[in-house]
């Protein structure tokens, strides 16, 4: 349970998302109170707004830029041999790359992005595994969302996988690995209790 509970802190200061819990001293934690108006609700607002404003602006990349993007994101997510393949005749490939895990498993993963408003439906699925290789699985990432029919089309048993990270997730791993934001800290001077003070003397 502690390591479970210090994990998801520790992710979710990384993605700049509100906490739902807080560490204590002596290994205690507890659950997070907030309301408008304080200083947490102030800071999960303004990184709620940031996040908004890096989708906007993945909305406005051009095409060759984002897919750029996305390589360096795979490369900080654990790819390796990642390359962007070239704009014009990419066969319905943007980027390929490696996923290992534990130095042990290889998978070749074939990219294709979406940098769309409207949600990706499953003839785009279907494309995406027509134009696999014979040991290739697909990844497709969008800066929107999936249709419920898209969905349904990825996770069929009987064809290949088609792995799908649509917006939110997208924008939550760019903040985690600051690509596109940078993380400022502040130091926040808090009272303590005057029984911790006698207990430290």
């Amino acid at each position: 349970m502690y390591v479970q509970l210090y994990s998801e802190i520790d992710r979710r200061e990384k993605r700049g998302d509100p906490q739902r819990f807080t560490r204590h001293p002596k290994g205690l934690f507890g659950l997070a109170r907030w309301q408008e108006g304080d200083l947490q609700f102030e800071i999960a607002k303004h990184n709620r707004d940031m996040k908004d404003d890096l989708r906007s602006g993945l909305l406005t990349m051009a095409p060759k830029a984002f897919e750029g993007l996305v390589g360096q994101l795979l490369t900080k997510i654990g790819f390796q041999d990642v390359t962007v393949t070239k704009y014009h005749g990419d066969g319905g490939v943007d980027v390929r790359g490696t996923l290992v895990v534990g130095d042990v498993i290889q998978t070749n993963m074939a990219v294709q992005v979406k940098r769309w408003k409207n949600h990706v439906q499953a003839p785009t699925v279907q494309q995406v595994r027509g134009a696999l290789g014979a040991h290739d699985q697909g990844l497709i990432i969008t800066t929107s969302d999936f249709s419920s029919g898209a969905r349904e089309e990825a996770a069929r048993p009987d064809r290949t996988p088609v792995a799908l990270m649509d917006g939110d997730q997208l924008v939550a791993l760019l903040v985690e690995h600051q690509i596109g934001v940078r993380r400022v800290s502040h130091d926040l001077l808090e009272l303590q209790a005057v029984a911790e003070l006698v207990e430290d003397d």
